[in-house]
């Protein structure tokens, strides 16, 4: 069988639920599939989205502007660590202390301090936790403006070939 096409029973392996349940989730239209016989067929890459935290546009965005820091991240770790802990520190004090923009910009001082690992891990997360942080990252000047213009036209790009209208 193609391997982009993944029989109940796969996907039911994938998902960690019974077979039963994966039947009952493509007769509501809750997972799309294609009907081979009397045979359902699903698509690999639904039952990935499934397991994938959904982004919205804007999350989605920022993620990838956030990869985009990763390579000046990876080349010159401490220039850009050092980058976000000053403005960090510029920032925090405009922010009332008990605010939410001052909790994640003390909780992105806590990462910056823990070093590279814990910044990646954040940067290309896609759980809640890092989506929200990324909401209120401390990178700002990381990237020059005419990579950051060419990131953002090759999210647009991205963003249209994979989210458009079948």
């Amino acid at each position: 069988m193609n391997k982009d096409w993944l029989t109940t029973g796969e996907t039911a392996g994938m998902l960690g639920v019974s077979r039963q349940h994966v039947v009952d989730l493509c007769d509501r239209g809750e997972l799309p599939c294609s009907r081979a016989g009397s045979h359902r067929r699903i698509r690999r890459r639904d039952v990935q989205q499934l397991l994938e935290p959904s982004l919205t546009r804007e999350q989605e965005k920022s993620l990838w502007l956030h990869r985009a820091l990763m390579g000046p991240l990876m080349i010159d770790p401490t220039t850009v660590l050092d980058q976000a802990r000053q403005n960090i520190m510029v920032w925090l004090p405009q922010h009332r202390s008990d605010g939410m923009a001052a909790g994640y910009l003390e909780q992105w001082l806590e990462i910056v301090d823990g070093g590279v690992d814990d910044v990646a891990e954040v940067l290309v997360g896609t759980d809640d936790r890092s989506s929200e942080l990324r909401q209120n990252s401390p990178f700002a000047g990381v990237l020059s403006d005419q990579v950051r213009r060419r990131v953002l036209a090759s999210f647009r790009e991205h963003w249209g070939q994979e989210h458009s209208a079948a």
